[in-house]
């Protein structure tokens, strides 16, 4: 499995116009992401995503898109095209989603495909408006525990942290929150 992060950090990785083909793509594919997220207005797991959106993904060769934290390696999502795990990053880096960490029995309720890797860590895509913390990386709707981390990052200071007012949206899972 191919990580996004090696694909973004390794120069010269594409000739120019394969790069800006793949861009495009990338940008095709996050365009619609977003639309599926704003149109729902519900949770949208990324099975999901990868059912209805098509160019997101694809088995082999296959990519993934992986966030390190200060702690552990996290992986949000495998078996992506290269356009599919680029634009996944634009839409949660780029705060174009709010992301919610979610526990893998909502992937089994909704009887999506469920990672099979130690390193998964669960989300789902919100709209913005869902967003109660913005941070360097993502709008997050977070968990009270989670919610103690960023006001504390925030209460020191850090770059990036501020506390939202989430707007309401349809269906929540909360019940099924990290």
């Amino acid at each position: 499995m191919r990580s996004l992060n090696w694909i973004l950090s390794t120069p010269g990785d594409c000739k120019m116009k394969n790069r800006t083909l793949i861009e495009k793509q990338a940008e095709s594919i996050a365009d619609a992401i977003v639309d599926l997220v704003e149109r729902t207005d519900d949770p949208v797991t990324l099975a999901r995503v990868e059912r209805e959106i098509a160019g997101f993904a694809q088995n082999d060769p296959a990519w993934e898109h992986v966030v390190n934290s200060a702690t552990r390696e996290m992986l949000v999502w495998d078996g992506m095209t290269k356009e599919g795990a680029a634009a996944l990053q634009k839409v949660i880096h780029g705060h174009r989603v709010a992301i919610q960490f979610v526990t893998e029995m909502l992937y089994l309720l909704l009887q999506d495909r469920m990672l099979n890797d130690e390193r998964w860590w669960p989300i789902v895509l919100l709209p913005t408006k869902a967003a109660n913390w913005k941070t360097p990386n993502w709008l997050i709707l977070a968990s009270e525990r989670q919610g103690k981390y960023f006001a504390k990052s925030a209460a020191e200071q850090k770059k990036g942290y501020r506390l939202l007012t989430p707007g309401a949206v349809g269906v929540k899972s909360d019940l099924l929150v990290l």
